[in-house]
């Protein structure tokens, strides 16, 4: 009888213990990511991986370059048809730039603060524009203001928010850096990169050490792949990401 109630203890200590560990399992997020619910790791531990985000290599091919290792992994992106593509390193789902008129025209401009008075405020076009169409109006439509995909029936491709995401993003300076393919220029990035891309300045959501100088941001000029910062009144072009977290 002891022998049965020490077994039975052992077998729900061991349970919790389980489920305690799946529990901390933190799956890679975002497309391309680990998606395993914490139900499949409860059952199965072994099923789900303790995935963080990993960061794409400099874009050489060759692992030993110049006779140097730690190139990192190979440069992996993959189009998924809605006007979006995903870094499959990072799992970060970007918007895709075109050379057409509209939001997503790569040769657009915008201003990261309007006021040269208060370099906090983030409440320029970049934000107030930019970021507005693409989170807060019909996809395709640009116009409409909406909250849910039923408000955009009939407009564009009924979609509230850029492939119907509302939570896009100005990339903090590592994000967008990430972006880079060091192995080329004009544009210094990869050619698996669905769209155009701009040959100048990019905004990053990263103000240029706010303690001395709040009134500049960090940008990548993607003609070669430099970082350097700006005036917030100036005018620079924009790329939106969500899912990196």
């Amino acid at each position: 009888m002891k022998g049965s109630l020490f077994l039975t203890v052992l077998f729900l200590v061991l349970m919790f213990a389980g489920t305690a560990y799946a529990q901390r399992v933190n799956p890679k997020k975002g497309p391309g990511g680990c998606q395993k619910s914490l139900e499949i790791c409860e059952i199965d531990l072994m099923t789900c991986e303790d995935e963080s985000l990993t960061f794409p290599g400099d874009g050489y091919g060759n692992p030993d370059a110049f006779g140097l290792s730690g190139h990192g992994p190979a440069l992996s992106y993959t189009d998924n048809g809605d006007g979006t593509f995903t870094d499959n390193n990072t799992g970060c789902l970007w918007e895709i730039k075109d050379d057409a008129d509209g939001v997503h025209d790569k040769d657009n401009v915008y201003t990261w603060t309007e006021d040269d008075s208060d370099h906090t405020d983030a409440d320029g076009t970049l934000f107030t524009d930019f970021l507005d169409k693409l989170n807060n109006k019909c996809d395709g439509d640009e116009s409409t203001t909406c909250t849910t995909n039923a408000q955009c029936s009939g407009m564009g491709n009924g979609l509230c928010g850029h492939a119907g995401y509302r939570d896009w993003e100005i990339p903090n300076i590592k994000i967008l850096h990430s972006l880079i393919d060091f192995t080329t220029s004009n544009p210094a990035i990869n050619v698996g990169v669905p769209g155009d891309t701009g040959l100048n300045f990019y905004w990053s959501s990263t103000s240029f050490t706010p303690s001395v100088s709040a009134g500049s941001a960090w940008l990548v000029d993607f003609r070669n792949g430099i970082v350097d910062n700006g005036g917030k009144t100036n005018l620079d072009r924009a790329r939106a990401v969500r899912g990196c977290n």
